[in-house]
């Protein structure tokens, strides 16, 4: 885990408490099935899910605070996730219209 430091007006600051929430519900290196912060639950968590459809919202990639190695349970068709929190790259060309 790292610190960044972000202006406070800039995307990824007016975004933080997202991507804290985000953040705080990744799991583990080595226990990709499981939410550290929601015992029992797998992950993704519906309360990841929710963080991170508020970090879409804010125009932020979620793939890019998520690691790498998580990122085929992710976008997998079978992974249990809110369909808002992952629109494909061709909708924020749509959103921008």
């Amino acid at each position: 885990m790292e610190g960044l430091v972000v202006a406070a007006d800039s995307p990824a600051g007016r975004a933080a408490e997202a991507i804290n929430d985000l953040t705080r519900h990744l799991p583990e290196p080595g226990e990709p099935n499981a939410c550290p912060t929601c015992a029992g639950r797998f992950w993704p968590c519906e309360y990841f899910d929710d963080a991170a459809y508020r970090v879409h919202t804010a125009r932020l990639r979620v793939g890019d605070i998520v690691p790498l190695d998580l990122h085929p349970r992710l976008w997998s068709p079978s992974a249990p996730q809110d369909p808002r929190a992952w629109p494909s790259d061709t909708d924020e060309e749509t959103d921008r219209g």
